[in-house]
């Protein structure tokens, strides 16, 4: 084991942190955006959890106010989010300022943004039933009122990513299917099930690597040829998994804890408590160097890959600063 983790704490959220989206980096670094049931996303220097802005607050309508989902894009320009209010909406990143809206007949569990921006991916949930609206949604970005509908699940959307070059979605869903989707054709060309849904969906920087978390496993699958690579199974509950940018180590969130494994092997390399209430959502920043968690309650945390490495706010002499 590696010496004790000790965490940059990013403050700003008032409810559970459910969802977190890494830019790729660009010129200025790389950002961390975050999604709340507060009703707001904050947009942060991912390295150090520096305020960049926030964005938000929904408006309240009768089924709550809650932010279920958050994406941005590569150069960390745009952002992308989901709500109760029933709607997902485009905000220009840097102002905050909202582009574009799109109306849907329930709550939007999931978005996901094409890497050439060109594309918006939204899945619905309804909040009781799981089935009022199974489809998915692709958007181009300037005709928020054209869909391409893609149908076939039995229960809503759970999450979505894009993928093989933006030719594809791959979506979950709380019937406990993965399916893959051909954009040229809107059709579904793959899919497996699962003994239980999925808490966590994402792709790895090689580009054809997808992480899926459910019940006490991860899966490792090959996008491209649809093959599943590895299947670890452990003693706990996972609620999100995230995988290394170079494949070397993937996180688990379980409970309060995170564990971290060597990808090769599946050994335990880090067990710790990270935060005082449930780990929601877990995510690798595209360097590998940080690996942020966010928790119910307001909880958002940067842990680092390599504990004593000089690195944003940890040096190595003083560990004292948190933003």
């Amino acid at each position: 084991m590696e010496g004790a983790q000790l965490p940059v704490e990013c403050v700003g959220h008032q409810a559970d942190v459910v969802q977190l989206a890494f830019s790729q980096i660009c010129d200025s670094g790389y950002y961390l955006a975050s999604a709340s049931k507060d009703g707001h996303a904050i947009l942060r220097h991912g390295d150090t959890g520096d305020w960049v802005g926030k964005i938000g607050k929904v408006r309240k309508r009768k089924t709550g106010k809650a932010m279920l989902c958050v994406d941005i894009n590569g150069d960390a320009t745009l952002m992308a989010t989901g709500s109760e209010d029933f709607t997902a909406r485009i905000w220009n990143a840097t102002s905050g300022k909202q582009l574009a809206k799109f109306e849907s007949p329930c709550s939007v569990r999931c978005v996901a943004l094409a890497a050439k921006s060109a594309y918006l991916a939204v899945g619905c949930l309804d909040q009781h039933c799981h089935c009022l609206d199974t489809d998915l949604y692709l958007y181009e970005l300037d005709r928020p009122d054209m869909a391409l509908l893609l149908e076939g699940q039995s229960r809503g959307v759970r999450d979505v990513i894009f993928c093989c070059d933006d030719r594809a979605l791959l979506s979950s869903s709380h019937d406990r299917s993965i399916r893959l989707w051909d954009l040229r054709n809107g059709r579904q060309v793959h899919s497996i099930n699962l003994p239980h849904h999925a808490k966590s969906l994402e792709l790895n920087a090689d580009g054809r690597t997808v992480t899926i978390a459910y019940a006490q496993s991860v899966i490792f699958l090959d996008v491209e040829r649809f093959q599943v690579l590895q299947h670890r199974q452990h003693s706990m509950c996972v609620s999100g998994a995230s995988l290394h940018p170079a494949k070397e180590t993937y996180v688990c969130a379980a409970g309060k804890r995170i564990h971290r494994f060597e990808y090769a092997s599946g050994q335990c390399l880090e067990s710790f408590v990270a935060h005082e209430h449930s780990v929601r959502s877990i995510k690798y920043s595209p360097d590998g160097e940080v690996f942020a968690s966010g928790s119910k309650e307001g909880g958002l945390r940067l842990w680092q890959q390599t504990v004593g490495k000089k690195y944003g706010l940890w040096d190595t002499q003083d560990n004292s600063e948190q933003s």
